[in-house]
């Protein structure tokens, strides 16, 4: 059987989360990248970091009010820390108060207008307010960063807001990127194996999906939902009944309660 990691047996909130960066889908660097004050990198030893980390951790958990509070004591801790601003940011726009949410992550990028992972929070923001020109100016901006240790993310969001915006050339053009900078980064296949899979290209598809479901890929429970269930037609389609039945059997055991299991 398809193995997927614990937290790729339930099916959760489209905006998934192993940390800010998940969530985000734009920011697994933060705080792990070389500090430098003209990149506008944020300190590691602001008082504000305990409180972000138990709001990450308290938002894994769904508890969304704790995990609001918590970033709420962080702001009070540090307004200068620009990971507790985006924090603050996400969870405004979470709770639908996107007014909020704009002015904390403009605070972040004021905070840190070089640092990638900020960047790249606010211009994934952009991208679900629908403002895709200037989502790109941003996942471009954070691109240019030579210090960015976690590029392949930025370029994943960049090419889902090309796809949201309907340039699906574009957002191809993003995937690959993402491809080259970390083979083994499992969205970007995924991504890369529906694009072929709707222009007809089975074929290319099913070698995406199966690099995506070789060891030491990188997953998470939304893209493995995806590959499952992508999978099961690109087989199909293929002729390869048996194996389509093997990721039908994976999708019942790992996603139960999904949409699309329920299907089959």
């Amino acid at each position: 059987m398809i193995a997927l990691d614990a937290r790729s047996r339930l099916i959760q909130r489209p905006l998934i989360v192993i940390g800010l960066c998940w969530l985000l889908g734009a920011c697994s660097g933060l705080g792990t990248q070389q500090h430098d004050d003209e990149l506008g990198l944020d300190p590691q030893d602001s008082p504000a970091e305990l409180y972000v980390r138990m709001a990450e951790e308290y938002y894994a958990r769904g508890q969304i009010e704790v995990a609001f509070r918590r970033a709420q004591q962080a702001i009070d801790a540090d307004r200068r820390y620009a990971r507790a601003q985006v924090w603050i940011a996400f969870l405004y726009e979470e709770i639908g108060k996107e007014d909020l949410a704009m002015d904390h992550y403009e605070k972040a990028v004021d905070l840190a207008p070089k640092n990638s992972d900020i960047l790249s929070a606010y211009a994934a923001f952009q991208c679900r307010q629908k403002r895709y020109a200037e989502a790109d100016t941003y996942f471009n901006k954070a691109l240019e960063n030579p210090l960015y240790t976690t590029p392949w993310m930025a370029m994943t969001n960049a090419g889902n807001c090309a796809t949201a915006s309907g340039d699906n050339a574009k957002a191809e053009g993003y995937y690959r990127d993402a491809i080259r900078a970390n083979p083994n980064f499992g969205p970007a296949l995924v991504k890369m194996a529906e694009a072929a899979f709707k222009r007809g290209d089975a074929k290319a598809a099913k070698g995406y999906l199966d690099r995506y479901f070789d060891k030491g890929t990188i997953r998470t429970p939304g893209t493995s939902y995806t590959a499952l269930t992508v999978g099961i037609q690109v087989e199909r389609r293929l002729g390869n009944n048996t194996r389509a039945r093997y990721y039908e059997k994976a999708l019942k055991q790992n996603f139960p309660v999904a949409p699309k299991t329920k299907e089959i």
